[in-house]
């Protein structure tokens, strides 16, 4: 060992020093510094942040849910029920207690001074009604039981039959239940009972066909 090495050992306290060039007491970074990994712009780390004010990253807003079953869409279906109505129409349509319930007051008035048109306005209401075509005060068609299966019998024929042949099981044979049509047509509508009955379940919007499929409805 030379003299210049012996020096230099001493100097780095029993072993070699930083090559030469190189930073004091070890190996000097390289030139323009280390750089990034890559994925990672503009140093070390994870992903570069946004800018300020920028949006950051991430999902978008979640749906919105829609209107509860059988509600149709927000707005388009009265809260008065077609049920109710054709009830009040039924049996106290001559005082005008249905277009009270529907939020026609003016008309309401007006059908209890004149006793339901001397019966005529109320009639004619209760076919409406039961028909299922009578709206409120807004002009929202009036609320029902959400349908069931694939409705294809509609409720205003099925009315209108029940009303003027529903004694004669016109109604039960329109809805595809033959049986029950024989056995109404013999009995001439259950001697009129049986007859009533259908017909305020079809106005209320109660009635099935033979399928099981509630009664088609249109506004």
């Amino acid at each position: 060992m030379t003299q210049a090495q012996t020096e230099q050992y001493n100097m780095a306290g029993g072993g070699f020093g930083p090559p030469p060039g190189g930073a004091p007491g070890g190996y000097a970074p390289p030139p323009g510094g280390y750089a990034p990994p890559p994925g990672a712009p503009g140093g070390f780390g994870g992903p570069a942040q946004p800018p300020m004010g920028a949006p950051a990253p991430g999902f978008g807003p979640a749906p919105g849910y829609g209107p509860a079953p059988g509600m149709g869409s927000p707005g388009g279906v009265s809260q008065k029920d077609q049920g109710t109505a054709f009830l009040l129409s039924y049996f106290l349509g001559v005082y005008g207690a249905d277009r009270f319930y529907l939020g026609q007051t003016g008309l309401g008035i007006a059908k209890l001074l004149t006793c339901g048109g001397l019966g005529i306005w109320a009639i004619i209401d209760l076919i409406m009604i039961g028909m299922g075509k009578m709206k409120d005060a807004q002009g929202l068609p009036l609320r029902r039981e959400p349908p069931v299966g694939n409705p294809t019998k509609d409720q205003g024929t099925t009315f209108l039959i029940s009303v003027f042949l529903g004694m004669y099981g016109g109604d039960r044979f329109y809805l595809g239940q033959t049986g029950l049509g024989i056995a109404k047509l013999l009995t001439c509508g259950g001697l009129g009972i049986w007859a009533i009955i259908d017909a305020i379940m079809i106005g209320m919007g109660k009635m099935q066909d033979a399928q099981g499929n509630s009664l088609r409805w249109q506004d």
